[in-house]
């Protein structure tokens, strides 16, 4: 089993928020010291990814600046290479692209984009992927400086279906495993229970040796809670989810405890599945920061 990465721990943000406490935002998470920030690509959300990242990328210095996960069905795959090229360039070389085939039916809705079965959405995925390694990493059409200053910016993709997962494994440099998603949300907290995750921890494995690879492996956290009571708290997370507390501890997708309990449960987290690089709510950028202090680099 391959050794695993050192913690390195992302904020995720929603764009719901306006430029200025983006900007904020982006310089609080650089002082707290997470590794990066983070933003989800939705029609209905305020603040439009690539331009907002733009924007946290100049009122910053060492953060990472990443997409979780942009939709591949609202964008040409070409001019998505460029663009990442172009915001990898301007940051620095700090950028992050995260990529995934689509799930949520009312971006399609509010598109007029056609929301086609699963199977054509991770083919068009598929191609787009192929497409974003073969571009030239400095966005010009020629084949000169296809290394780029900086290089090609990191891919994440992720999943919860094997072959997605297998994709993820074969091709991304960063492998995200997230439960299960419908298309109009989460439909199984169980997707995120010890023993599914040991399967797909496995497909991961499998796929990544098969290439003679070894990507990052990034763990979403829905929902953490740091407490110097997280009892109640717990108690609370599992009537709102209709779980008992003993599964809410077990589940992947929250993390409930004292800042102490939870750089236990990372530990172990990593020690079982090997997930070093951790994603929460940028909600829960204050709280959670104590465990960012006492893990990162480790």
């Amino acid at each position: 089993m391959p050794q695993p990465y050192a913690f390195e721990f992302a904020l995720v943000s929603d764009g719901d928020m306006t430029e200025k406490e983006w900007r904020e935002l982006a310089r609080r998470a650089e002082n707290l010291g997470y590794d990066a920030l983070l933003i989800s690509d939705h029609v209905d959300q305020r603040l439009a990814p690539v331009p907002a990242l733009a924007a946290a990328a100049e009122v910053t210095s060492r953060l990472v600046i990443g997409t979780y996960v942009l939709n591949n069905d609202l964008r040409n795959p070409l001019m998505l290479a460029r663009d990442a090229a172009t915001l990898h360039g301007l940051s620095d070389g700090r950028f992050q692209l995260g990529l995934g085939a689509g799930w949520y039916r009312a971006d399609y809705e509010r598109t007029g984009i056609a929301f086609e079965p699963g199977r054509v959405r991770y083919e068009r995925l598929r191609e787009a992927v192929a497409l974003c390694r073969s571009h030239p990493a400095d966005g010009t059409a020629g084949e000169g400086e296809a290394a780029g200053r900086h290089g090609r910016p990191p891919l994440l993709l992720g999943g919860t279906r094997r072959e997605m997962l297998s994709l993820a494994a074969r091709e991304a440099d960063i492998v995200s495993v997230v439960p299960a998603l419908g298309p109009d949300g989460p439909t199984d907290l169980g997707d995120s229970s010890p023993a599914r995750l040991d399967e797909k921890i496995a497909w991961i494995r499998a796929a990544a040796a098969a290439r003679e690879r070894s990507p990052r492996l990034n763990q979403l956290v829905w929902e953490c809670f740091i407490a110097p009571r997280p009892g109640p708290v717990e108690e609370a997370l599992a009537r709102a989810v209709g779980r008992t507390p003993q599964e809410v501890r077990e589940l992947a997708c929250f993390l409930v405890g004292t800042a102490a309990q939870v750089r236990e449960t990372l530990w172990a987290r990593r020690e079982r599945w090997g997930f070093g690089y951790v994603t929460v709510p940028a909600a829960r950028a204050e709280t959670f920061a104590p465990v960012v202090a006492g893990l990162k680099g480790q």
